[in-house]
């Protein structure tokens, strides 16, 4: 076989020297397809041989033709397919995008249906560098292109497959539904069935994330009476038995799904598909684990698999499995076989780590070269977990210190893979996996009672889930195209010698070079990142400032303005409370089970009148209940108070501190302000002078008929009454206060307010801010930039709350406004009525113009308020709403009441002097 494919290449070459060779004699084109083709499906030549043999025939090819066409683009097209598979993936983007450019160029002989192929080959290669916005856009020319050429077909299915997997893979389950239904109706159309079943097993997956049971059988049966009754789908056939081994399983139907998992099993077998035999084993191993119960059986299975993913040498399968035996240990308790086995999937990993000692961790720079970020972050977590039962089992601090060290390392790999990571990221990566592994760290951080890095995980923590799904949308507005080339050049040429150091071995020749390569690639690629944050500073906030504010300069803060700090991070039943003030730092885990139903209940009977009313006992219960937990252990001093929680916001001020005291609301004893994490509020306000800019007032009082929204009667003389005392101001009002209006003008000012309806707790739709005749939506507001902006405050109904999702914490306009830029956001958490919105808004710029801090002036303004109205107004659903987020410092430039007062006080100071010096001379 070998001499055959020998004679067969040399031959090839040789037919092609001599028409080069000889003047005027070319191939045809037929023979250079074949030529191309047969060096392609040659097994024995290496990945090198195959490139030089396709280089030969592309410079014979130009000498031969002095125009490139489809020929020549197949050429390329093929150098670039065998450039992947040897892993230089920089090479492979680089000869598959002149195999498009030659096709969509002009002239004779061109392929325009082979764009299919390029197109898809682009997709696949930006999907492997994390490049999925670019990858999905090349999946989407190649169905647009290969839905006009019927032999293109089988490979716009494989496109529609791929990019709906790719949803799937970063929990994005509707669009990956809506992206298999898209092929599914063209499947249908052209009738092909076995097309149509990977498509429909793609949609199931999604619906059973989505805990769509129903459907998803429904769709998974379909798939597999289609492949049963077809000839040719194996493989797809295989892979349906196992996602309805997984709907089974999670419908609680355990013998079911053990049986179809073996089927799934058996077909892989007999296709020696090993990877999705290892695969198969590790599903059922999973079964037994977490569906019975039987931990032995589970071991037995995760070993099976590993013979399997040996076969297929896929070392991270490999070190999964391992991984998952040692979870077997974890849960029997028997940690230290735990960790032996989460050490050893650390060690299988192709990174040359071969440290087997419990204490020794991955180094930044393996951490840099992992292809699998996710899976090896899930490993150091699952290590810290381990080392943290052993500490409570043995008590010896110095497991915890290791427990500590490990967390910091799995910290780093998030980094790490934001780093990598480019458009959509997973949100079950962002939302729960990373918030469970900084509960641990928070939990180790407890028993060493180690404040200082308690802070850091807290704050980390809000730094990675802030950034869900804000980061690509709004970064990329914020730099040039020449530089976002430039970066995405240095990422693949990184990634790209990252894979080829990781094929191979230390004793290679050649190894020394390509690793000095690839660090000065890194070093190159760092420091162009590092240079992003000077020149397009949103942009590098975005997309890669995971950092936290240092300590010490949070303290230092605190102690100059007199405020204190709670930080809150949520668990499944454990409540850690951070606290920080002057001269005392303190960390608390306050055992809650009913938290989250607690600031549920707490926040649905505030936003209603008439519940309220009736059922204030309830509040009452409730809300002593959040103070006796959250607040009265802390013995917080009076005072002012910044809050920051991950979970839901609460108004701590309608909290009561007296359970036999229906008025011992917080607000008489504390100023409360609220910040999603301290490095949003500790962004220096550095804002430029906008002297002819000082207030810009917008209130829309009427609306588009379509939206059916009341108007606001009142809102054109409240900003009047707001607007005497500001040195400059513009109102937009009425008719006027329209989308393009708002849009123009809104961030020309230092401070906005804004008197409009919105709607932000819809679980389905993104929250809005309704003008006269149309919406901005929260996406809308996230592209903007606010260099003169220093407050917005957003007297409006729902502006402060947004549908909530686990991890998460709350998406609202308010956030969209701080994440663009506005330090300080004044915002509601509910509806309040006109009359309550008008008076509590004057009251806050009344004290605001006093130069009293953006907390205080709100505080003022509310006693003020449950003063100045009778004892229907006591309900908090009148006054609690309004929370300020954000920098609570005063504002920077003064209104004309300041420079009035200031001005006069000027004037009788200097006729004193004067009347003085008179009086001294006589």
């Amino acid at each position: 076989m070998r001499y055959f494919s020998f004679k067969r290449t040399f031959f090839v070459l040789v037919f092609f020297c001599y028409a080069f060779i000889s003047k005027g004699q070319c191939p045809g084109d037929a023979a250079i397809i074949n030529a191309v083709a047969g060096i392609q499906s040659n097994v024995s030549d290496s990945y090198s041989d195959k490139i030089g043999q396709l280089k030969a025939l592309q410079s014979g090819f130009i000498r031969c033709h002095p125009l490139k066409n489809g020929i020549y683009a197949q050429i390329v097209h093929r150098i670039g397919d065998i450039y992947s598979k040897a892993g230089d993936l920089e090479r492979a983007i680089i000869y598959t995008k002149e195999a498009v450019a030659v096709n969509t160029g002009k002239g004779e002989g061109l392929d325009p249906s082979f764009l299919t192929n390029s197109y898809f080959n682009l997709g696949i290669f930006y999907k492997k560098i994390h490049f999925l916005k670019d990858s999905h856009h090349y999946f989407e020319r190649c169905i647009d292109v290969g839905r006009r050429y019927p032999d293109k077909r089988a490979i716009v299915f494989m496109a529609y497959e791929q990019k709906a997997y790719s949803f799937f893979q970063t929990g994005d389950y509707q669009k990956s539904m809506e992206q298999a239904d898209e092929g599914i109706l063209f499947a249908e159309a052209q009738k092909d069935l076995l097309a149509m079943a990977p498509l429909l097993a793609q949609k199931a997956q999604s619906e059973i994330e989505s805990g769509l049971f129903s459907d998803a059988e429904v769709c998974i049966k379909r798939a597999i009476s289609l492949l049963e009754n077809e000839d040719g789908g194996a493989e797809h056939l295989a892979t349906s038995y196992s996602v309805y081994a997984d709907l089974l399983q999670k419908s609680g139907k355990i013998p079911a799904a053990l049986r179809y998992y073996h089927k799934s099993l058996e077909l892989n077998k007999e296709q020696e598909n090993w990877e999705q035999c290892s695969r198969d084993f590790l599903e059922l191993g999973s079964v037994y684990l977490h569906g019975l119960g039987q931990g032995e059986k589970a071991v037995y299975y995760y070993n099976e698999g590993l013979k399997m993913a040996q076969k297929g040498g896929d070392s991270y399968q490999l070190a999964g499995l391992y991984s998952n035996i040692g979870v077997v240990y974890w849960r029997k308790q028997d940690f230290h076989k735990a960790l032996k086995y989460y050490q050893k999937a650390l060690n299988i990993l192709p990174l040359n780590f071969n440290d087997t000692a419990i204490k020794s961790n991955l180094s930044r720079d393996m951490l840099k070269l992992v292809s699998n970020d996710y899976f090896v972050s899930t490993i150091l977590a699952n290590k810290g977990a381990a080392l943290l039962g052993l500490y409570r089992k043995e008590k010896n601090k110095k497991i915890l210190q290791l427990a500590l060290k490990t967390y910091e390392i799995a910290d780093q790999a998030v980094d790490i893979m934001r780093w990598k990571q480019d458009g959509e990221q997973s949100k079950l990566i962002w939302r729960k996996k990373t918030k469970e592994m900084y509960a641990e760290a928070i939990e180790v951080c407890f028993q060493l009672q180690n404040i200082e890095k308690a802070y850091y995980f807290f704050e980390k923590s809000r730094a990675v889930l802030l950034n869900d799904k804000l980061c690509e949308l709004v970064a990329e507005n914020y730099i040039a195209e020449k530089d976002r080339r430039i970066e995405k050049r240095w990422r693949v040429k990184t990634y790209t010698l990252s894979m080829k150091l990781l094929t191979m071995n230390k004793s290679d020749a050649h190894y020394k070079e390509v690793l000095e390569k690839w660090y000065e690639s890194q070093d190159n690629w760092e420091a162009f990142i590092r240079g992003l944050e000077l020149k397009y500073p949103i942009y590098y906030q975005y997309k890669y400032d995971n950092s936290v504010y240092p300590y010490e300069a949070v303290r230092a803060k605190l102690q100059d303005q007199k405020q204190s700090l709670i930080e809150y991070f949520t668990g499944d039943s454990i409540v850690y409370a951070l606290f920080l003030a002057p001269g005392r730092q303190e960390l608390l885990r306050i055992p809650y089970k009913s938290y989250g139903k607690d600031t549920k209940n707490l926040l649905t009977l505030c936003a209603d009148k008439s519940l309220l009313n009736q059922y204030y006992d309830c509040y009452e219960k409730v809300a002593y209940q959040l103070y006796h937990k959250l607040i009265k252990p802390l013995a917080i001093p009076q005072g002012r108070v910044i809050v920051s929680l991950d979970d839901h916001f609460i108004p701590f001020e309608a909290l009561l501190s007296d359970s036999l005291d229906r008025s011992s609301f917080l607000a008489k004893k504390y100023i409360f302000s609220y910040v999603h994490s301290m490095r949003v509020m500790m962004k220096k306000v550095n804002l430029p002078a906008a002297e002819e800019h000082t207030f810009l007032g917008i209130a829309p009082s009427a609306y588009n008929r379509n939206f059916k929204l009341a108007a606001l009667p009142g809102a054109n003389q409240s900003l009047g009454n707001i607007v005497r005392n500001f040195k400059t101001s513009r109102l937009i009002i009425n008719g006027a206060a329209t989308r393009a209006g708002f849009l123009d003008h809104l961030n020309r000012y230092q401070i906005v307010q804004i008197y409009a309806h919105a709607a932000a707790d819809s679980t389905k739709k993104e929250p809005v801010l309704y003008l006269a005749d149309s919406t901005v939506s929260l996406s809308e507001i996230q592209k903007m930039s606010f260099p003169h902006t220093e407050l917005i405050v957003l007297s409006a109904c729902n502006t402060g709350v947004g549908h909530h999702a686990e991890g998460e914490g709350v998406f609202s306009l308010a956030r969209a406004f701080m994440t663009a830029g506005v330090p300080c956001t004044v915002t509601n958490l509910w509806q309040v009525d006109n009359k309550t919105t008008y008076q509590l808004t004057e009251l806050f710029y009344k004290y605001l113009q006093e130069g009293l801090p953006k907390d205080e002036a709100l505080n003022r303004a509310k006693l003020d308020f449950l003063q100045e109205n009778d004892q229907l107004y006591n309900l908090p659903y009148f006054w609690a709403a309004t929370i300020v987020l954000g920098n609570t410092d005063g504002i920077q430039h003064s209104p004309i009441r300041i420079f009035l007062i200031t001005g006069i006080a000027m004037i009788l100071l200097l006729g004193l002097t004067v009347l003085d010096f008179f009086l001294l001379k006589r």
